[in-house]
């Protein structure tokens, strides 16, 4: 059946999109079908920046202009920003595209990592250009790594943009087993379109420091300054 779907979508698109949401790494999203026509694919991985339809709006603006024989290197995207396109390392290739190996029946393939401009980049987004290794890609080590912490795999989080931007994270709440709140800057004061929800091993393994929180009673919090590493508890 899922087969038969990206066929389906090749014959009237000329390529299918395939998003992989997972418990723990970063949303990513890659092509298949355009290895047919122009001998490469392309992958999106990270940008939380982006929701899911920009994302796919993204990757369907890029093969556009490439099939209309584009060759500049680099492609504006109007409010989107402007994006490039880096060789991955087949290794990323192994771990994240399976469903393109499994459609052409190949053992390689050539692909491309769609790259968003600095305006636009968060800590997610891996530099694939490199080989795959969890020192250099913690935040992607789980796609080889089982989980390693005692709460659920599947744990979330609601933080905001500049968090995932680089921003220390100042103030967390517990409110379920599973779920936190980690905001870089006061929480009441962010507005609804930086909110972003991610996986609690993408805030841990952007920054250390926040390991703390694991360890916080359901509906307790904890503090920090900008400028300091040591957690206070709220009172």
């Amino acid at each position: 059946m899922f087969k038969e779907v990206i066929e389906e979508n090749i014959n009237k698109y000329g390529h299918h999109i395939t998003f992989v949401i997972d418990a723990v790494e970063p949303r990513y999203a890659y092509t298949i079908g355009l290895n047919g026509q122009m001998g490469f694919e392309l992958v999106f991985a990270g940008g939380i920046y982006f929701m899911k339809n920009e994302v796919t709006e993204i990757i369907n603006s890029i093969v556009d202009q490439l099939k209309n024989l584009t060759t500049s290197d680099e492609f504006n995207l109007k409010s989107y920003g402007i994006f490039k396109l880096s060789r991955t390392h087949t290794s990323w290739s192994k771990l994240m595209m399976l469903g393109v190996f499994d459609f052409y029946n190949i053992n390689t393939v050539q692909a491309f990592q769609i790259v968003p401009d600095n305006n636009h980049s968060t800590l997610d987004i891996p530099d694939m250009s490199n080989e795959w290794n969890e020192s250099s890609s913690p935040v992607w080590k789980w796609l080889a790594k089982d989980w390693e912490y005692s709460v659920p795999k599947d744990s979330k989080v609601i933080t905001n943009i500049d968090s995932l931007r680089g921003h220390k994270i100042t103030e967390v709440m517990r409110w379920e087993n599973d779920e936190w709140e980690a905001f870089a800057g006061s929480g009441p004061d962010i507005e609804k379109k930086d909110v972003r929800v991610v996986s609690l091993g993408t805030l841990l393994a952007i920054d250390p420091t926040l390991k703390p929180i694991i360890n916080l009673e359901i509906g307790k919090g904890i503090w920090r300054n900008s400028t300091e590493l040591k957690w206070q508890k709220w009172v």
